[in-house]
């Protein structure tokens, strides 16, 4: 079971292993656990108290204080993008990245990126003012769509996932859960969407994802539930366990 560290909780030591610091439910690791589990790379989690007081040796490993952070021994890698470019020279021998074509390298990239600049914000808003980003956000999917239409290919990646497809995975398997924290109505047109429909699809039912949530104890309901407790200002990381 990982281990949650908070405020006044020792160090952990040292390991070989691939160490990865983050929270329970949080957005910006997701991708790299299933990237990591795509990999076969053997990897422990390390929850880190984000929404009280933060442990203070870990601003030794990532002076920002913020998450995600990957270490391996004596290397500490901070930055979701820069994490996903470490992990895949680090460990070459599955790819989740297109390194040997730039242009398809550079596509994906700028896919990735316009989706933490742009979407990402709005589904992270939703927590505090939902009526004011689902309106965005639906905007912001239809653009996913379109993309996905004209790539002519199941994923992003291609014939199967990449980097990219669990960035976006890990942001958009929240909606459902702030939807019913929420009870909010907010369905996208099957048809008006359907090759996003069609990736949503596929990627529930993707063997890394799913061996996620039962290796984490996360599922919708345990997400909605946790949304609950940050809408009524406790954050509960540990609902469920």
């Amino acid at each position: 079971m990982a281990q949650f560290l908070g405020k006044g909780s020792p160090r952990p030591p040292k390991t070989s292993k691939v160490r990865l610091y983050c929270s329970r439910f949080d957005p910006f690791t997701a991708g790299l656990r299933y990237v990591l589990r795509e990999k076969g790379v053997e990897f422990e989690n390390i929850y880190i108290d984000t929404h009280n007081d933060t442990a203070e040796w870990y601003k030794d490993i990532n002076p920002t204080g913020e998450i995600p952070c990957v270490e391996i021994g004596d290397e500490a890698i901070p930055e979701t993008f820069i994490i996903y470019d470490y992990l895949e020279a680090k460990f070459p021998s599955v790819k989740t990245q297109h390194t040997g074509n730039a242009y398809k390298w550079a596509k994906d990239r700028l896919f990735a990126t316009r989706i933490s600049q742009n979407l990402a914000p709005k589904i992270g808003g939703l927590v505090k003012e939902p009526e004011k980003n689902l309106s965005e956000i639906a905007t912001k999917l239809k653009t996913v769509n379109s993309i996905l239409s004209k790539r002519g290919t199941d994923y992003i990646g291609g014939s199967s996932p990449n980097y990219a497809d669990y960035y976006l995975w890990g942001w958009v398997e929240l909606i459902p859960a702030i939807k019913a924290a929420h009870n909010l109505k907010f369905d996208l047109d099957r048809e008006e969407y359907k090759h996003y429909w069609a990736w949503i699809s596929r990627m529930d039912k993707n063997k890394h994802i799913e061996q996620d949530r039962i290796d984490r104890k996360v599922n919708l309901k345990l997400r909605t539930e946790f949304f609950k407790s940050v809408i009524a200002g406790k954050p509960n990381v540990l609902v469920g366990l």
